[in-house]
C-alpha cells in the first residue's frame, strides 16, 4: 500500500472575494476547499475596522467585515481609505485589499444620533421611530442614499411619498434587505366558551395576536359566516394596537339571546384573501349544557349487582327527579329525588329465583331495559330515557 494512501488530507483555504469593498459593512464567505477542520483567525489594521467572527473553526464561515466610523482615525466624510485583512488559518494564510470609502454627508439628529448610510438609520429607527418617520422623507436622506450609492432609488421616490410614513418605511427596509416582512400569529386556533341555561347575560371575549417583529402591520378583522351573536370591537388590527412586547388583543362580545340552541361557532379572520402573507383564523365556540344531564356509572350490570344515576342539575334550582322501571329486577330505595347542582341515585340488580331460572333455561346470557327519567322544570315536563344492559359476565 503506497504512503501517500494514508495521509490524513489537510485543510485548504478559499475566500470567495479578491477585493473588498464597502462604506459601512460588507460580507464575504471563507471555505474550507480540503479536508480536516479548518480553524483560524481574521486580522485587521484598524481598531475601526472589525470582522464578526474574528476567530473561527469550521468549514464555511460567513464573515461581517464592518468600519465603525471614530474621529480617532482622522478620516473625513468623503474620503477612501486603502487597508487590509490578512486571513491565517491551518490551511494557509491570504491577504484581501480593502477600500473604504466613507460617506460624503451625514445626517444628524437633535438626539445626537450621526447617520452615515441605511444602516444606521434602520438601527436609528427602533430607537426613536417618530423622528425616524421625519428623517425619512427630508432632502438630506434623499442625498445620503444618492451618496452611498442605494440601488433603489426609483422605489425610494415612490415610498417617500406614501402619506403613510411608517407603512413607507417599512416597506423600504424590507426591501433594503434589513428585515424581513412583518407576520402573524395567533397563540391558539379555538377558543370555548360556555353558560348555564336561563343565563343570557353578555360574554366578552378577547384573544391575542402576536406580531413577529415591531414593522408595520395592518389588516382587516372579521367573521368568516357573519353570525349576529358575536360582535368584535373592531374591524381593523393595526400597528398602534400592539405593545412593546408586539402584542396585540382583539376584543369580542357573545350575545347568548341571539342564540338558538346549545350549541354556535363563528371564525374570526385576520387579514384577507389578497394578503401577502395570507391570513389567520381563530374558531369560536359557544356551548350551553342542557338543562338535566344523567348517565349511569357503568355500561353493564352483572345478575346481582349494584349501579348509580348521575345527575347534573343545571337549572340553577332544585330539582325533583322521578325515576321508573317496567322491570322488577331494577329497585330503587327511592324514586323521587330532590337534586340541586349535582347528585348520585343508588339502585340494585336483583333478579327472582324464577326468572333467574328462565335465562339459564333459554341460556340468555343478556337481557336489556332502560329506566325512566322525568324532572319537572318550570311548568314543563322533560323526560328521558337511559338503557341498562344486565348479563352473566
Amino acid at each position: 500500500m503506497a504512503i501517500e494512501s494514508l495521509e490524513y488530507p489537510l485543510p485548504q483555504l478559499d475566500v470567495d472575494t479578491e477585493h473588498i469593498f464597502l462604506d459601512h459593512e460588507s460580507r464575504f464567505n471563507i471555505q474550507n476547499t480540503g479536508g480536516s477542520l479548518l480553524a483560524g483567525r481574521i486580522l485587521t489594521s484598524m481598531p475601526s475596522l472589525t470582522a464578526t467572527p474574528s476567530q473561527f473553526e469550521d468549514n464555511n464561515i460567513s464573515v461581517v467585515l464592518r468600519y465603525n466610523e471614530s474621529e480617532t482615525d482622522g478620516y473625513k466624510p468623503g474620503e477612501t481609505i486603502e487597508t487590509s485583512i490578512i486571513i491565517t488559518s491551518n490551511g494557509g494564510e491570504k491577504t484581501i485589499p480593502v477600500t473604504i470609502r466613507l460617506s460624503q454627508m451625514a445626517i444628524n439628529t437633535p438626539d445626537g444620533w450621526a447617520i452615515y448610510n441605511i444602516n444606521d438609520f434602520y438601527e436609528y429607527s427602533q430607537k426613536n421611530p417618530i423622528h425616524a418617520r421625519r428623517v425619512f422623507t427630508t432632502s438630506e436622506f434623499y442625498m445620503l442614499l444618492l451618496t452611498t450609492g442605494y440601488k433603489y432609488m426609483d422605489i425610494y421616490e415612490n415610498l417617500h411619498k406614501d402619506v403613510h410614513r411608517e407603512r413607507a418605511m417599512d416597506s423600504f427596509f424590507v426591501l433594503s434587505g434589513l428585515k424581513g416582512k412583518t407576520t402573524i400569529s395567533l397563540p391558539r386556533d379555538k377558543m370555548e366558551y360556555s353558560q348555564k341555561p336561563f343565563d343570557y347575560s353578555m360574554i366578552y371575549g378577547s384573544f391575542i395576536v402576536q406580531k413577529s417583529d415591531w414593522g408595520f402591520f395592518e389588516a382587516p378583522v372579521s367573521t368568516a359566516y357573519g353570525a349576529t351573536w358575536l360582535k368584535l370591537f373592531s374591524e381593523r388590527l393595526i400597528t398602534t394596537d400592539f405593545n412593546e412586547a408586539n402584542a396585540g388583543v382583539v376584543k369580542f362580545t357573545i350575545d347568548p339571546l341571539s342564540i338558538n340552541g346549545r350549541y354556535a361557532t363563528e371564525t374570526v379572520i385576520i387579514g384577507g384573501k389578497n394578503d401577502a402573507g395570507g391570513n389567520k383564523t381563530i374558531e369560536i365556540i359557544f356551548r350551553r349544557p342542557p338543562l338535566i344531564k344523567t348517565r349511569l356509572n357503568k355500561e353493564a350490570f352483572r345478575y346481582t349487582d349494584q349501579g348509580v344515576i348521575d345527575v347534573t342539575n343545571n337549572t340553577g334550582e332544585k330539582l325533583l327527579v322521578e325515576l321508573f322501571c317496567k322491570d322488577s329486577y331494577v329497585r330503587f330505595d327511592n324514586k323521587k329525588v330532590y337534586i340541586e347542582e349535582h347528585g348520585s341515585i343508588p339502585f340494585i340488580i336483583k333478579l327472582s329465583k324464577f326468572m333467574a331460572a328462565q335465562l339459564k333455561i333459554k341460556k340468555q346470557a343478556v337481557i336489556k331495559s332502560s329506566i325512566e327519567i322525568k324532572t319537572h322544570i318550570g311548568d314543563k315536563l322533560h323526560k328521558s330515557e337511559l338503557a341498562i344492559m344486565v348479563g352473566e359476565w
